[in-house]
């Protein structure tokens, strides 16, 4: 038997020369590259194994490190077998129903009219349900209508001529008062004084008034009243007298003023919210309330006179004029009027309205 040695030697220095692949640097993500001791292990340690065999072993190693996908042939025979198993069931299902189908044919008299009983109760249920539900909807259906048509009907636009014609002057009469003060210390306040004016700003109604509690306090620095007004035998006409006379003049017209509310209660007088134009709420003409008590307080009619009119009025050391005061609150009324009024008549609608409801 002759062996051919230089053959083996041949195929040993072929696999000896082939080059194998440094697989010691594995990338584990993008853009990065470590270092695997593992293989370099495997190699170390399969170094005397032939280059083939250590290139399988690399690549075992390798798949298992991979998620494998699932060919779709798999996934296609599962979800058959879900199919066949649905079928199954409907299947069983089917031959329920029949076996009960079957079943039923051997019931009683008394179980069918007792079935029959049931069956007509539900009926008349489904029957009142839907008959609620169409109720339900009918009523939405026409909420929605309504709403519909209260948006899409045209709003009214208020219009406000911006001069008066001496009719519609007439209807506007600018009020203010000076009080005096009774009690301790003067804390109660009577009526001293009393001025109105037409919407031209012209005096027509000026007069003194009695007190006749004993005044504390003549405020003299404010109200200009000094004792010598107010004694007996001087020009000063009876509170009475005086408060019959204003609620004449004032009657059914617009009254303007600044803190009407103290005027009117030293009058014992009322007059309506909305034929009454008052400086010291009008929104506009507050301030924020720095306390934060309020939401907003009034400014001063001083004040307002210099920012809005440019007028200076109440000044230091000189006791107010009430016709002065009338006046000034008047000319911010009429700087403001056609806003001021579009205000007034969006109010009023809305109380028509509520009080409607």
């Amino acid at each position: 038997m002759i062996i051919n040695v230089n053959s083996n030697t041949e195929t040993q220095a072929a696999e000896a020369a082939v080059p194998v692949k440094n697989t010691s640097r594995v990338r584990r993500r993008p853009g990065h590259w470590t270092k695997d001791t593992r293989n370099n292990e495997n190699e170390s340690s399969s170094s005397h194994l032939s280059p083939t065999i250590i290139k399988a072993k690399k690549k075992n190693t390798n798949n298992t490190r991979r998620r494998r996908r699932r060919p779709a042939a798999v996934n296609n025979k599962k979800n058959n077998k879900k199919q066949q198993e649905n079928k199954n069931d409907n299947v069983g299902c089917d031959d329920d129903s029949s076996s009960a189908s079957t079943a039923s044919v051997s019931l009683s008299s008394s179980d069918l009219s007792s079935c029959q009983e049931d069956q007509e109760n539900i009926k008349r249920t489904t029957q009142q349900h839907q008959q609620r539900k169409s109720k339900t909807t009918t009523r939405r259906r026409n909420k929605k209508s309504t709403t519909q048509k209260s948006s899409s009907s045209p709003t009214e636009i208020i219009q406000i001529p911006a001069q008066l014609t001496p009719t519609e002057k007439s209807h506007y009469i600018a009020l203010d008062a000076e009080m005096v003060g009774v009690g301790p210390h003067g804390i109660h306040s009577r009526l001293a004084r009393i001025t109105l004016a037409n919407y031209d700003g012209e005096c027509i109604y000026d007069t003194l008034v009695q007190v006749v509690e004993t005044v504390t306090d003549y405020r003299t620095f404010v109200s200009g009243i000094t004792p010598q007004d107010l004694a007996e035998g001087g020009s000063a006409i009876p509170f009475e007298e005086c408060r019959s006379t204003v609620l004449e003049l004032i009657r059914d017209k617009i009254v303007i003023g600044h803190g009407l509310k103290n005027d009117f209660r030293v009058l014992g007088v009322t007059h309506p919210w909305y034929l009454t134009r008052d400086t010291a709420k009008y929104e506009p003409f507050m301030k924020v309330d720095p306390t934060g008590e309020k939401e907003f307080v009034p400014k001063k009619l001083k004040v307002l006179a210099k920012d809005k009119l440019g007028l200076v009025i109440q000044e230091e050391g000189v006791p107010h004029c009430p016709l002065e005061d009338a006046v000034a609150a008047l000319e911010l009324y009429k700087k403001h009027r056609v806003k001021w009024e579009k205000v007034m008549s969006y109010k009023m609608e809305r109380t028509k309205e509520i009080t409607k409801c």
